[in-house]
């Protein structure tokens, strides 16, 4: 039997070390011991609704023998000892006990068994036997900048060998206890097998809330308990209940947390559309980082006011310089400054409230142990100068519409992709290989170490700016992608969000007492947090330009949340290899309706054309008609059935050898009539376009005016059908992620 209600009855002797948690906690570390009494973790459970055995504690024989009267058999007899952490490994459990003689005989020998072992022995907890069920475990580890990660799996061999696990960040909502859920491999086993009854599900997602929700037992518990595992919790046919509870202490008294300033809500417009810059660290004499920042500026036609500031010099680049940021002509919008590390605290604060931003290039800062206690110094300047802060140790801002950057021979034309980014390097190579692809941006900000202004500010600016229609994010701190989540979770959001995060491989097991904090790393922690955001989440930089030019090109809200892609184009082995790579990201390549296929057969295609998907027509059937041709397959296809996305796939070279004789330009009639068959479909598919290219420098100047071509006409192109499936992926993942929301 299970009961919310107080059924432990906690004994004068206080073997939980009092039912009073702080004291618990103080009391544990006087013994050297890290895990709190199970008795105790228990009474806290059921304070939250949470059902356990009915049971008791006893320090004796005797008064096992006695207490076993209010409860009913079988019994489960544990120890209670600050030294037995893994109580099964030690032999300190007994299940299935059967009457008063078996506990207190079982008592007896246990106690004697451990004491020879070396541990200490304060007590035993009896309980009722649990009902069968399938066993779950349910645990939580603090992470610094995240708060509590909460874990859900199935219990026994599947958390042990099987590592069927999954995560989330605390508070979690019952829509994420059902998500994560379904993310088990072995989730059916909830539903019975072989006979076996089916698990109650509801009585678990009300047991996980409990604990991991809004006002859970995770949410009041001190920042002393650091791990907490609750392993096995049985979900019986009805109800469930949690069988075995440990909670675990740091080794040291938790710090008070640090008080952090809460920033007003910013207004980024200044930065990314200044009318005035200052930029510190130019030379008169000669070509520093600082010098270049202002031929940039000019170069991308930057038409504001420059301000170099120079402590000596009167002129630089030719313009004339001020002494300090408190001197420059007029207020600063944006200031650049790359001098030294150690003069920067004062460079700002010289601002004096003439500065709204201040983007810092130098390095030397808290991404070194050395620079930790110079960031906390150049923090405070800007506060106290009322500077609003980017960097220290990043490369600056790119805006098309401000006509500010960084980098020379970069992107000028304005565009709707939004980039923020922990990496100054990684914003140059987006900037480079985006804009090889077709990106247009609308703002591009490195943010480097990130100690005032953070990403999840500017996240909040480009979902509120009209010009940004997908934003992009570069994180490698886990605590920003908290931040991230939160604001995310706090309002309406329809814009994709698509997430490349570094750190991301497993790093080995931690030195942990419960089983989340062995098994939590951050290569489970991003993935875990991308889907309880809402975010697009890739693996490569590659990935990442290609999911951002397809929610570029792509209209999003009224597609299909579906997962059947149709492949169309020449080259039979491609379409196979590009089915491969579509099932790997959870799309498919389903046959076609009969429907369909009679429609396909009806146009009369020359021989050697496929009727099935992946639909396979040689260069000759692309051909016929100029490459018209496409338009009527493509039409068949669309009015007849209705898939998630059709990617078509051209092999430029192959075409254009086959065709060299024609009149007209088939490749360019294949690309138009590609564009016309989804402007006429009644049903909204994705439509993606792939170019291939042999690498003959000849056909890759055809591939990109090829490429402008169809971005012209709205299609995203890629150069091979793997990054065409990624981009797809990501496309379908979203129109699923705003279908949830929408029901939600």
């Amino acid at each position: 039997m299970t009961d919310t209600a107080a059924s432990v009855r906690l004994p004068a002797t206080a073997l939980d070390g009092s039912a009073d948690l702080g004291t618990a906690v103080e009391a544990a570390r006087r013994s050297g011991s890290r895990v709190l009494p199970e008795l105790l973790a228990k009474h806290l459970l059921r304070e939250r609704g949470v059902p356990t055995p009915r049971g008791t504690a006893v320090v004796s024989p005797e008064e096992g023998r006695t207490a076993v009267g209010w409860l009913t058999a079988p019994y489960v007899l544990k120890v209670i000892s600050p030294t037995v952490v893994h109580k099964s490994d030690l032999g300190g459990v007994r299940v299935g006990l059967a009457d008063a003689d078996e506990v207190a005989g079982e008592i007896t020998a246990m106690e004697q068994r451990l004491q020879e072992a070396g541990h200490d022995v304060d007590g035993f907890l009896i309980e009722e036997l649990a009902p069968a069920g399938q066993e779950i475990v349910v645990g939580a580890v603090r992470e610094p900048g995240l708060g509590f990660v909460l874990m859900l799996g199935l219990g026994g061999v599947f958390v042990e060998v099987l590592r069927d696990v999954t995560f989330r960040l605390c508070p979690i909502t019952r829509g994420d206890v059902v998500e994560m859920l379904g993310e088990l491999r072995g989730r059916s086993l909830l539903d019975g097998v072989r006979g076996a009854p089916a698990a109650d599900v509801d009585a678990l997602v009300d047991v996980v809330v409990a604990i991991g929700g809004a006002d859970g037992l995770l949410a009041n518990l001190p920042p002393d308990v650091v791990e907490v595992d609750l392993n096995p919790v049985i979900v019986a046919p009805r109800g469930a209940a949690v069988v075995d509870a440990r909670l675990v202490i740091s080794r040291d008294p938790a710090p008070e947390a640090a008080v952090h300033r809460a920033p007003e809500p910013t207004d980024f417009c200044a930065l990314l559309t200044p009318k005035t810059v200052a930029v510190v660290g130019a030379s008169a004499r000669g070509t520093t980082p600082a010098n270049l920042y202002i031929r940039n500026l000019r170069a991308f036609g930057y038409h504001g006011d420059i301000y170099p500031v120079h402590p000596t010099a009167d002129l630089i680049e030719g313009l004339p310089a001020s002494r300090s940021l408190g001197e420059t002509p007029t207020p600063v919008d944006y200031a650049y400054v790359a001098v030294a590390a150690a003069s920067v605290p004062g460079t700002l604060a010289a601002a004096d409230g003439r500065v709204r931003f201040a983007q810092v290039i130098s390095s030397g800062f808290g991404e070194t142990p050395e620079g930790a206690d110079l960031e906390r110094q150049l923090v405070a300047a800007a506060e106290q100068a009322g500077v609003r802060l980017l960097g220290p140790n990043c490369l600056g801002t790119h805006s098309p519409h401000g006509r500010v950057t960084f980098v020379d021979r970069s992107p000028s034309e304005p565009g709707s992709v939004g980039v923020i980014s922990q990496s100054g390097g990684l914003s140059v190579d987006i900037l480079r290989l985006g804009q090889e692809r077709g990106l247009r941006f609308s703002g591009v900000v490195s943010l480097g170490n990130g100690a005032d202004v953070s990403p999840a500010e500017l996240l909040t600016h480009f979902l509120d700016d009209p010009a940004t229609g997908v934003v992009a994010l570069y994180l490698e701190s886990l605590a920003e992608g908290r931040r991230v989540l939160d604001v995310l979770r706090s309002r309406p959001v329809d814009k994709p969000v698509v997430l490349l995060a570094g750190g991301r491989t497993a790093s080995g097991a931690r030195a942990a007492l419960s089983h989340t904090g062995a098994l939590a790393g951050n290569h489970l922690l991003w993935p875990a947090l991308a889907r309880q955001a809402g975010l697009v989440l890739v693996d490569t930089l590659s990935q990442l330009v290609d999911a951002l030019l397809a929610f570029q090109q792509e209209a999003l809200g009224t597609r299909s949340t579906g997962t059947d892609v149709v492949l169309f184009g020449n080259g039979g082995g491609t379409s196979v290899l590009a089915t491969d790579a579509l099932e790997r990201v959870g799309l498919q390549v389903p046959n076609l309706p009969e429907e369909t296929v009679a429609a396909l057969r009806a146009l009369g295609l020359p021989p050697g054309t496929s009727l099935v998907n992946p639909l396979d027509a040689p260069a000759w059937t692309l051909a016929v008609d100029d490459g018209q041709v496409a338009e009527r397959i493509l039409s068949a296809v669309l009015d007849t059935s209705s898939p998630a996305a059709v990617i078509s796939h051209l092999n430029v070279g192959i075409i254009m050898s086959n065709t060299a004789t024609a009149e007209s330009d088939v490749m360019a009639g294949l690309i138009d009539s590609i564009a016309r068959a989804r402007d006429r479909s009644r049903h909204q598919s994705h439509h993606l376009l792939v170019l291939r290219s042999d690498g003959n420098p000849a056909v890759e100047r055809h591939v990109q005016a090829y490429r402008e071509r169809a971005l012209q006409s709205g299609l995203p192109v890629f150069g091979e059908l793997v990054d065409a499936a990624s981009a797809a992926a990501a496309l379908l993942l979203h129109e699923r992620v705003q279908a949830r929301r929408a029901q939600r």
